[in-house]
């Protein structure tokens, strides 16, 4: 066989790819796996990096709070962040129901609790497998227009009042 300059240059190439090779088998072979595997349930590892991570999904507080124009704010602070979150309105009675998508501890019955506002007078909280349900529990015949807004592990709920809060300086034209 000839050999050539370009033979000479693909020797030791080759001979460090083989050598990678061999050492990411051995590093591969000598990892310590225990020498007994139970069966069942075994320890989630989760990551330390994100905070709340393994805390179940729950609602910690509400607040309802109204502003200037009249319309309200109803904040609801979760134990962690949520994997999504969906809302619906139903009217008879009027009722806001905000679903709220993550792992939850356990599933409950619900639980409601007095809105301490004059258009939020209910807050209705339940819990099933795989996410909570908010329902806000409304004063109107029919629900106002409103929107969700996700924010990090809050919720807001913004609902607008049918008529807006009359401002005694304004101009009555």
């Amino acid at each position: 066989m000839a050999w050539s300059i370009k033979n000479d240059r693909m020797m030791p190439s080759r001979v460090l790819l083989y050598g990678l090779m061999a050492a990411a088998l051995v590093a591969g072979c000598s990892a310590k796996h225990g020498s007994k595997d139970d069966l069942g349930a075994k320890e989630s590892v989760l990551p330390e990096s994100i905070p709340g991570y393994s805390t179940p999904l729950d609602l910690r507080e509400f607040e309802v709070d109204s502003t200037e124009s009249g319309a309200r704010g109803v904040f609801l602070k979760l134990s962690r962040l949520p994997s999504s979150v969906s809302a619906t309105s139903q009217s008879d009675p009027a009722r806001i129901i905000v679903d709220i998508q993550g792992p939850t501890g356990t599933e409950s019955p619900a639980e409601t609790y007095p809105g301490g506002d004059t258009l939020v007078s209910h807050v209705t909280v339940s819990r099933q497998v795989g996410g909570l349900r908010v329902v806000l529990d409304l004063t109107t015949d029919d629900p106002p227009d409103f929107a969700v807004y996700p924010m990090a592990d809050w919720v807001l709920v913004r609902i607008q009042t049918a008529t807006p809060h009359k401002r005694p300086w304004a101009h009555q034209g």
